[in-house]
Formats: structure tokens, C-alpha cells, sequence
């Protein structure tokens, strides 16, 4: 399992990397409330989902709810979202 504490700006970042959304599918969203949970379910190929509680949260109605990418690239993804801002 996998925690991430982050604030609301940041996470949202972190989705829309982790997800490929779009700036307009970004910018659709909101920040959670604070201590608010968003969880990332791991399907039986590797990829994620975000549960329906998180994508209700940040408002994420128009965006893809599926990983491309897998467990294996957590790390890298999570750096590599902050790097390119």
C-alpha cells in the first residue's frame, strides 16, 4: 500500500499526472476538504482507480478514472509530476 500526504494544490497535481487529465479536466476540479482521503484502488492488472467518494471530492466527473501506468511506476511518477511544473 501507498500513502500520500500532501495538500489539496498538490494532490490534484499529482492526479491529473497520474491519470493524464487534461488542463480543462484539471481545472474542472476542486480541492478536497481538509483531511480529506483520496484512494487509489489497485486493479488486478496493476493499474489504479480512483474510487467514486474520491472522484466526488475533487469534482473529477469528467476525467479518466483509470491508471495507464502501473504500481511499479509510483515513484518515478509522483517525482516526475513535481519536476515538470
Amino acid at each position: 500500500d501507498v500513502v500520500i500526504v500532501t495538500h489539496g494544490p498538490a494532490l490534484r497535481l499529482f492526479l491529473m499526472r497520474w491519470f493524464q487529465w487534461t488542463v480543462e479536466q484539471f481545472e474542472s476540479t476542486y480541492n478536497p476538504p481538509n483531511g480529506g482521503l483520496a484512494v487509489m484502488v489497485r486493479q488486478s492488472d496493476g493499474r489504479y482507480k480512483l474510487t467514486h467518494a474520491t472522484l466526488a471530492m475533487v469534482g473529477a466527473t469528467r476525467a479518466p478514472t483509470t491508471s495507464i501506468i502501473g504500481r511499479a511506476m509510483l515513484r518515478r511518477a509522483y517525482v516526475d509530476a513535481f519536476l515538470s511544473y
